[in-house]
């Protein structure tokens, strides 16, 4: 009687797990049915991996857009979510070091057209334009950006002064940085595109930073000392043609006056030489009485010194 009262109990274990077993087979396997069920949110798309390979011959099949989705179990199908709607911000630290630059082989750096040292690092910001190629044909997206403008900077720093890089030049060497590496990530088959490109922090090394300063310092004086001459020049030369076109001017009308004035009198001259001929005694007679009296008007008030006077006080 208790062999059968065990094997009964037994029997009604046995039946509990298995109606148990059956039932949680059945869930897995609904779930199992339902895991393709998808919902894309919006600004993401999406891919279907079937056994591994890519599902659809165009990119209107490969691609699927935000919104409900329905694919094969995940043991057949493997669903890859690419953001495609948003700006990926990515910071590039690889030719930057905030310490001294002793060991050259642990720091980063690049060496600018004019031989000299700069560190610099960048914020890349970069949006997915070709889901297929994001997501497939390159691992470690995040590596083979860094590696891009990494090379993309070494490249363009070899083309420019250090001036450049530091002071007026930063944009231009910013852009000729996003185009180079723009052409490495097409190259390599990325599937992203740069959207800007902005260096963060820009510097001489430790050792030689105050060096730096002190010939960038001298280098805005100098220049502004040439412009403070330039101005000046440009100032004065006006100044002094100005006077010298009114002094030329002045002398022009001075010499035609004087030879106006003296053609005048000689032909006056002409005139009474003619007229003495004529008269001699006459014109000798006039010419003395026109200059007395022109002398007499000259001077002004005249005393008259009477006879026996010997001294004269003028009022």
């Amino acid at each position: 009687m208790r062999k059968n009262k065990k094997n009964d109990v037994l029997s009604d274990i046995l039946s509990s797990l298995s109606k148990f077993f059956v039932i949680a087979v059945a869930l897995i396997v609904v779930l199992i049915c339902f895991s393709g069920v998808r919902f894309v949110k919006s600004g993401n798309v999406a891919l279907i991996l079937r056994f591994g390979r890519l599902v659809g011959n165009t990119y209107e099949e490969q691609v699927h857009e935000p919104g409900l989705m329905l694919a094969f179990p995940y043991i057949i199908d493997e669903v890859i979510i690419v953001p495609t709607g948003s700006v990926i911000e990515q910071k590039i630290d690889t030719h930057y070091t905030s310490g001294k630059m002793s060991n050259l082989r642990s720091n980063g750096y690049v060496i600018t057209g004019d031989q000299n040292i700069a560190v610099i690092s960048a914020t890349v910001k970069y949006t997915v334009t070709d889901p297929v190629a994001y997501a497939l044909c390159v691992n470690e997206i995040d590596s083979v950006i860094n590696a891009c403008v990494s090379n993309a900077m070494v490249e363009s720093a070899a083309g420019v002064s250090v001036d450049d890089i530091l002071t007026s030049g930063k944009d231009r060497y910013a852009k000729d940085v996003t185009a180079r590496a723009q052409q490495k990530l097409n190259a390599a088959g990325a599937g992203v595109t740069i959207k800007a490109l902005e260096l963060t922090r820009v510097s001489m090394p430790q050792e030689v930073s105050e060096v730096y300063e002190k010939v960038n310092a001298a280098t805005v004086d100098a220049s502004t000392q040439i412009e403070n001459a330039r101005q000046y020049r440009e100032t004065i030369i006006p100044q002094a043609q100005a006077t010298a076109a009114k002094a030329v001017s002045d002398a022009a009308s001075a010499y035609s006056k004087a030879i106006s004035e003296a053609n005048a009198e000689l032909v006056e001259f002409w005139g009474l030489l003619e007229e003495y001929k004529l008269h001699p005694s006459v014109v000798k007679t006039r010419v003395h009485n026109e200059k007395i009296a022109q002398i007499i008007e000259k001077i002004g008030e005249v005393k008259i010194v009477k006879d026996g006077d010997s001294r004269i006080f003028i009022e």
